[in-house]
């Protein structure tokens, strides 16, 4: 078990909050106690750092402000001491246009992140629920390729009926190559990225930035998008609902799922019991 806890980062869908809803009671308290006690708290997450997620805490009822936010996967970085958000690691144009006509055989609908909208290929009730989830517009295109690709961007993500989950996945890895690989960051969602960007590798730039050690930092997630942040944090929790691939990659496992507030429940119970020290 880790000795000393200076920073938290936590998934946000299927970890810190059942898909597009609230944090859960236990969950909320374990997290206002522990940021009492001078520990940090921060997001990882697929979703874009724009000003959305930074009102995050506000729309989930916190009494303060996240300490850090890790954005696209690992693509994006703030945190509360470095005004600007640090970007790794862009997909090209043409990348981005061979990624969608490689892809164009599963009929899928796709979309990027631009600023603080999307920009999907078509609108459908999927589009229409990440809408409502991220509180942003959508720019629909009418199946045009190239207006999703007129300038770098962080990742092509896909939506589809989760029941093709396992096609889509079988296919979308085929296509790895040394310029972009493909995770499954939510069941119904695939994401090409380059190879470089993980949550990991964006836990490392925070604990160098801020000189702190990453053995001090706890990771929490659920799918394979959160699989190399459960390695490298110094101690890493995967939700008992997550993927198979993170909870290999978990120091532990969560005894109750998302559902049932599997992340406060966890932290009540291992770390806020006065066994670990906590803050910097």
């Amino acid at each position: 078990m880790i000795e000393k806890v200076t920073a938290i980062v936590a998934d946000i869908d299927g970890t810190l909050v059942n898909k597009g809803e609230m944090i859960m009671p236990v969950t909320m308290q374990a997290l206002e106690k522990l940021h009492k006690k001078g520990v940090l708290i921060g997001l990882s997450t697929g979703r874009k750092i724009n000003k959305f997620m930074m009102e995050r805490a506000r729309d989930w009822h916190l009494s303060f402000n996240f300490d850090l936010i890790i954005g696209m996967n690992g693509g994006q970085l703030w945190d509360k001491d470095h005004a600007e958000i640090e970007s790794y690691y862009l997909l090209e144009k043409d990348t981005m246009k061979e990624i969608l006509d490689r892809m164009a055989p599963l009929k899928l609908n796709s979309m990027i992140y631009e600023e603080d909208h999307m920009v999907a290929l078509y609108f459908d009730e999927l589009i229409n629920a990440s809408m409502r989830r991220n509180h942003m517009d959508v720019i629909v295109t009418e199946g045009d390729k190239d207006r999703l690709c007129v300038r770098p961007n962080y990742n092509v993500l896909f939506r589809f009926d989760p029941e093709r989950s396992e096609e889509v996945q079988k296919f979308a890895e085929s296509l790895t190559c040394e310029k972009y690989n493909a995770i499954m960051t939510s069941p119904g969602i695939i994401e090409f990225m380059d190879p470089r960007v993980n949550k990991g590798m964006a836990l490392h730039k925070y604990s160098e930035r801020n000189n702190i050690p990453i053995n001090e930092i706890m990771a929490f997630g659920d799918m394979d998008n959160d699989k190399e942040m459960l390695k490298e944090a110094g101690w890493g929790v995967c939700l008992v609902n997550g993927s198979d691939a993170s909870k290999a990659m978990a120091d532990c496992i969560t005894e109750y799922p998302c559902t049932e507030d599997g992340m406060g429940r966890w932290l009540e119970t291992y770390v806020l019991d006065g066994s670990v020290k906590l803050g910097r």
